[in-house]
């Protein structure tokens, strides 16, 4: 749990002024070294003399005060930058009660403010409450607030005073719940709110409905380990990014209600146990949208549903679910059950515009489907529904890059490979990513190799493609910081 909490928190763009000072510190003998007696630094502006100081450990900028007199105002003029880690006290309690007489002592405004280390709740409630309201008499622009440590059965509520910071830029809330109020969050609305990230956080439905119509300038909305409603509806006229990631929900919307929207991204949204329903990803008008995935191809995890159809493995593609402003699909199938293939196929028709496509092999054969038979051998049917399918239209005209993580050289993954040698005719690259496992053995590794080259010397539709065979992704290389940066065209990569 904490590796995923600072893996989001490394994402959070509020902190750029936090990480820059995390691995700062003042080193008086350090400085002491070499010093010729003249004080060159004082005769800086103070606008200089500010932002060195936005740089330091709070403790450290607070400390320059006693410099000399020239530096006496100078920290209490700087827009202040906490950290609550970089405090360095024993106990929890004392963490929060050093960050509340920070928060007094400086008159603002706050830039970015971090507490993610302190035990408000069960010990220092009061603290909580003094602390939320100085927070937005004084204008914090970036925040980050996680209770810790979290108790899922004990969760306190969002304090109110922070729903009222109508300064906030960037927001990230962590282990938290929001009253089940059909009247919503007590919020006045974000007007300035560019970023919003809710960690580990029970949210009703209304709740979010309200949020996203306070915020008229909200561009990303991540969901993360988040108890959200049975239905997350994208209203916003603003939301360009949205992403979910162990974000248990039964239904995301995305329709003209959120004409902006350009990516949505699902990461590890995998059921939690036999009875949780799968997600259905219903889209409907979403005209933006260039950037999807992943979809699982299993029906238990994802249905996609485009308008009024959703899209299964005998469903028959129209003009009415054909999705054209996808420009990025990243999917996850199991090429060893025929009727995940059988939904790869139909999905891939429902995006003919794609230029960039992702597939991430799964090997996970259920004890018990509800759309595999039991007896059913796995892979039977796949070499006759290949051979009989015909083309898809994004293969066949528009992908020009072809992504296979988690490969492993199975008979029904080459199966699909001659299908895109066969059809393909704008493919330039196509890299093949190999487990972890396969990576590991040398033997294995020349293995998939042969049998990927031997693929390449056949008869391609495409006279100009590279094929390679590339390691695995790396471990916990997912970042949240790509995932949300529009600048980067393919964050799956």
């Amino acid at each position: 749990m904490a590796g995923s909490i600072e893996q989001v928190l490394g994402w959070f763009p509020g902190g750029d002024a936090i990480a820059r000072c995390r691995a700062t510190s003042l080193s008086f003998s350090a400085a002491a070294a070499g010093y010729d007696g003249e004080d060159r630094i004082s005769a800086l502006g103070d606008h200089i003399l500010r932002d060195i100081v936005s740089r330091l450990p709070v403790k450290d900028a607070a400390r320059t005060a006693a410099l000399a007199s020239r530096w006496r105002h100078i920290w209490r003029s700087t827009p202040l930058v906490l950290y609550d880690a970089h405090l360095l006290l024993p106990t929890r309690d004392r963490v929060a009660t050093a960050v509340a007489r920070v928060l007094a002592d400086h008159p603002g405004p706050f830039r970015a403010v971090s507490i993610s280390s302190s035990d408000f709740v069960s010990r220092e409630p009061e603290l909580l409450a003094e602390c939320a309201r100085l927070l937005a008499v004084k204008g914090v622009q970036n925040l980050v607030l996680v209770n810790d440590p979290a108790d899922y059965k004990r969760l306190p509520v969002v304090p109110a005073d922070v729903l009222r910071c109508a300064s906030l830029r960037r927001l990230f809330l962590g282990f938290w719940r929001f009253r089940n109020s059909a009247a919503g969050p007590p919020t006045d609305g974000f007007p300035h709110l560019l970023e919003l990230t809710v960690f580990g956080t029970h949210m009703p439905g209304h709740n979010l409905d309200h949020l996203l119509a306070s915020s008229p300038a909200l561009g990303t909305l991540a969901l993360v380990l988040s108890r959200t409603c049975e239905h997350v509806h994208l209203r916003s006229l603003s939301l360009k990014c949205v992403l979910l990631w162990h974000c248990l929900t039964q239904e995301v919307v995305i329709s003209m209600d959120s004409p902006l929207l350009e990516r949505l991204i699902l990461w590890k949204t995998l059921p939690d146990g036999d009875n949780v329903v799968a997600m259905r990803v219903n889209i409907d008008g979403a005209t933006k949208l260039r950037l999807l995935g992943y979809l699982d191809m299993d029906m238990r995890v994802h249905q996609l549903q485009i308008g009024e159809n959703v899209i299964k493995p005998d469903t028959e593609v129209s003009p009415s679910t054909v999705v054209p402003s996808v420009k990025v699909l990243a999917l996850r199938v199991n090429f060893g059950v025929l009727e995940e293939v059988k939904t790869l196929a139909n999905i891939l028709r429902c995006f003919p515009n794609v230029h960039k496509l992702h597939i991430e092999v799964t090997f996970q054969y259920p004890a018990h489907s509800s759309v595999l038979a039991a007896d059913e051998p796995t892979g039977s049917h796949n070499t006759k529904f290949w051979r009989e399918l015909c083309p898809i239209e994004c293969l066949k005209s528009h992908v020009r890059k072809i992504f296979i993580h988690e490969f492993r050289g199975e008979q029904s993954e080459m199966e699909f490979l001659e299908f895109v040698a066969a059809s393909a005719e704008k493919v330039r690259t196509l890299l093949v990513g190999v487990t972890k496992e396969i990576f590991a053995s040398g033997d294995k590794v020349n293995e998939v190799i042969s049998k990927v080259a031997a693929l390449s010397r056949g008869a391609w539709n495409c006279d100009e493609c590279n094929v390679v065979v590339v390691r695995p992704k790396v471990e916990n290389g997912w970042s949240f910081h790509r995932a949300s940066d529009l600048s980067v065209k393919d964050p799956f990569h």
